[in-house]
């Protein structure tokens, strides 16, 4: 069994697709203690006059160095191209998130700032978290508010 289990949670009160946030939520489903890649990548240096959010930020990070990936999936089961927003900065890695059996931890993702999506309409969205040493994978359907 897979110690780490993931989910998607949507928070209420969204109003726009183009600002679409979903909640991934990683929890520790093991009766033992397990490190999880940390998702803290640091702030935007004040001299890169960082347009966008620090969740934002710290959602590129994590796609840049692989330790994250999204899929999104219209109603046809096509594949929705990835806005490329670059933080361009290199993360200093903090020490992993100790997860006791039951303890989680909550990533907030702004999908709408990464894809086209548009108000209504059902998507499929595929999310992998992790670094080498352990990853965790989720599907779920969100609709564009």
């Amino acid at each position: 069994m897979e110690p780490l289990t993931a989910t998607v949670e949507v928070p209420a009160g969204q109003t726009d697709a183009e600002e679409l946030q979903i909640t991934l939520r990683i929890t520790n489903q093991s009766d033992r203690t397990v490190g999880v890649l940390n998702p803290d990548m640091g702030v935007p240096a004040p001299t890169t006059k960082w347009p966008w959010s620090y969740e934002t930020y710290q959602t590129s990070m994590l796609m840049s160095y692989g330790y994250l990936s999204i899929s999104v999936i219209d109603e046809t089961d096509k594949e929705l191209p990835q806005r490329a927003i670059q933080a361009w900065a290199t993360p200093v890695l903090r020490p992993k998130i100790e997860l006791e059996g039951g303890d989680s931890f909550e990533l907030p993702i702004p999908v709408g700032n990464f894809y086209q999506l548009t108000s209504g309409r059902t998507y499929q969205v595929v999310l992998e978290y992790g670094d080498q040493d352990l990853k965790v994978t989720t599907r779920t359907s969100v609709t564009a508010p």
